[in-house]
């Protein structure tokens, strides 16, 4: 018998898409902290890239189908979006609105995995 494969809906792809994007910035700005390492005060060029490989592995398996990634995926998301609501109040004031727009867009990321009824049909909750 052929299995038939489930279509992926279009808002669990482009919850995938945002992970993919999130992922090659954050993989940029890794890779710019490591080239910049002697001339910064706080070293973040590692963290970055682990992040990156975390959002890059968990949109692949999301556009899959894999339930953990949705997981993995929206919890990077909460950590994204605390992180930068956090860093909008304590940073300099040339990030509040990049961090404001990181934040909503972790917001959008959580509603297109877990709020939209066809990720939730999709996924079986």
């Amino acid at each position: 018998m052929e299995a038939t494969a489930r279509e992926l809906p279009f808002p669990v792809w482009l919850a995938a898409i945002f992970g993919f994007a999130k992922a090659g910035f954050l993989a940029l700005m890794g890779v710019i902290g490591v080239l910049a390492w002697n001339g910064v005060s706080d070293p973040w060029g590692i963290g970055s890239l682990i992040m990156a490989a975390l959002f890059g592995i968990a949109s692949y398996m999301l556009m899959r189908g894999n339930r953990v990634a949705r997981i993995v995926l929206a919890a990077l998301a909460v950590i994204g979006g605390v992180t930068a609501i956090v860093f909008a109040f304590i940073g300099p004031t040339s990030a509040i609105l990049p961090s404001i727009t990181t934040a909503v867009l972790d917001a959008i990321v959580l509603w297109l995995l877990y709020g939209v009824r066809s990720s939730k049909e999709y996924f079986g909750t």
